[in-house]
């Protein structure tokens, strides 16, 4: 996780730095300009432009700068009074794409998501607990790719039957059919040595009881896995 902080920021920071350079650029050439008769009215307005240019985008870096902080406070506080108890789908797949890239970057994995509904709906219920479910879902399923795998993962948000479905899907080859049956169950695991089998055991206890929803699966052996998060509409 701090190595993904850090790659996070790192990237901002150089892009501010050349940012600043650029900025410094401008205003020594327009400190030149000022007594120059040869330049125009049009001549300043130009470098005005850049400097507007470069300054707008500082003000997106540092806008992603504070996404990520705020993301990050968010996954290490468990204040309701801080986070809130409704939030909506725009901002859950905000804090879900800042978390997850470095850890889909550094694994060669294609994260393709599609909303079929409004992404102003509001969602009843803790927005860290579903972002920490739905990146584990997602780890899992970066996990389940051999490195040479054409790596896509599909995150699907669409409505059923008065619910909001949150799809999670792979195409890694499936889970074992003895791990299925039993893959809900506290210490079970598809990782061997490198899992726990607690992941999806809280993913499946904190959908149950923070949400009144529901936690499924669908695997095929050969082909992949979709993980479904149903949530009660209210």
């Amino acid at each position: 996780m701090i190595g993904g902080i850090a790659h996070n920021l790192k990237t901002p920071i150089f892009s501010i730095a050349g940012a600043l350079e650029g900025l410094e650029e401008l205003i020594s050439e327009y400190d030149e300009s000022i007594d120059d008769v040869l330049v125009t009215v049009e001549d300043h307005k130009s470098i005005a432009q850049d400097m507007i240019d470069w300054t707008d985008k500082i003000k997106g870096y540092l806008s992603y700068m504070t996404d990520i902080i705020t993301a990050i406070q968010m996954q290490t506080s468990n204040n309701m009074e801080e986070t809130g108890d409704k939030f909506t789908l725009k901002e859950l797949i905000k804090y879900i794409n800042v978390l997850m890239k470095y850890e889909l970057k550094q694994n060669s994995v294609d994260l393709k998501i599609n909303i079929q509904i409004d992404e102003e709906k509001n969602i009843s219920g803790n927005i860290n607990t579903l972002i920490q479910v739905i990146n584990n879902l997602i780890s899992n399923a970066i996990q389940a790719y051999k490195k040479d795998d054409n790596k896509l993962i599909e995150l699907n948000i669409y409505e059923k039957d008065k619910n909001i479905i949150v799809e999670v899907r792979d195409y890694a080859g499936g889970i074992p059919k003895e791990v299925q049956n039993k893959l809900f169950r506290e210490m079970i695991t598809t990782k061997g040595k490198n899992g726990t089998g607690l992941g999806l055991f809280i993913s499946y206890t904190n959908i149950k009881t923070g949400f009144n929803g529901n936690l499924t699966f669908f695997s095929e052996e050969g082909i992949g896995t979709i993980f479904r998060i149903i949530i009660p509409e209210k």
